[in-house]
């Protein structure tokens, strides 16, 4: 692969990045987050089946981010193949194993939305109809998080190839595997303690913030420049271990 075909591909995971961005944010924190009551089941059906439109836009936009997950890790794969041939290999499979066990978690989010409108299980299930909509919705969540145990692994590859890659700045690197420790620290951390308690907000905030700005930095980085022409090995050479 030559230079410039490595910037262009470098690129395509940049804008994927900027799409997972904008619809992973929207989808969480515009539809899907107002929408929950918490203690509230009854509320929050009746939310979900007040805004049946927009909660569908909602699952769809999360079923792209998906579709774009599966196309950034591709293009991560690819451009920094020269970097590590096997390091390379194994971060994708981290990406499409964060992909694949997140499809799952999407999923609840269907069947919150059934036991909340469908009228088979309304009037079969009766109270208890909104209690599993309620459960469904909150399993989102908690899933979530534990996806991000293998994205975060994925993330502490990444860092590695780029801080080995002189075409990449080492810099964004260190970032991207910060981003990855505060996603591995989380999802274990909810796994194993439950609930951080009255550290939960400043716990969230850590995690928002070191992501942010390491998969931030990524994305710019990749949209604005891709790789560094200059230093990219061409296709002559073979990639490292």
């Amino acid at each position: 692969m030559t230079a410039r075909e490595a910037q262009a591909v470098a690129r395509i995971a940049g804008y994927g990045y900027l799409t997972i961005f904008v619809l992973a944010i929207l989808a969480n924190f515009f539809v899907l987050g107002p929408l929950g009551v918490r203690g509230d089941a009854a509320a929050t059906a009746a939310n979900i089946a007040a805004s049946e439109p927009l909660y569908r836009a909602g699952v769809a936009a999360f079923v792209v981010v998906l579709i774009a997950d599966l196309v950034v890790g591709w293009a991560l794969f690819v451009t920094l193949l020269p970097a590590g041939a096997h390091l390379s290999v194994l971060m994708l499979m981290f990406r499409a194993a964060y992909t694949i066990a997140h499809i799952g978690v999407v999923l609840s989010l269907l069947g919150a939305l059934s036991f909340a409108t469908a009228p088979a299980w309304v009037d079969a299930l009766g109270a208890g109809s909104p209690v599993l909509a309620y459960h469904f919705l909150a399993s989102h969540g908690l899933g979530f998080k534990v996806t991000l145990i293998f994205f975060g692994v994925h993330l502490l590859l990444l860092g590695t190839l780029i801080a080995r890659a002189p075409y990449m700045p080492t810099a964004i690197g260190w970032l991207a595997g910060a981003a990855g420790v505060a996603y591995l620290a989380d999802g274990f951390g909810t796994i194993l303690l439950g609930s951080y308690g009255a550290y939960a907000s400043a716990a969230s905030a850590v995690v928002i913030i070191t992501a942010i700005t390491g998969e931030g930095a990524l994305m710019l980085w990749l949209m604005i420049r891709g790789v560094n022409k200059a230093l990219y090995p061409e296709s002559s050479r073979k990639p490292s271990i």
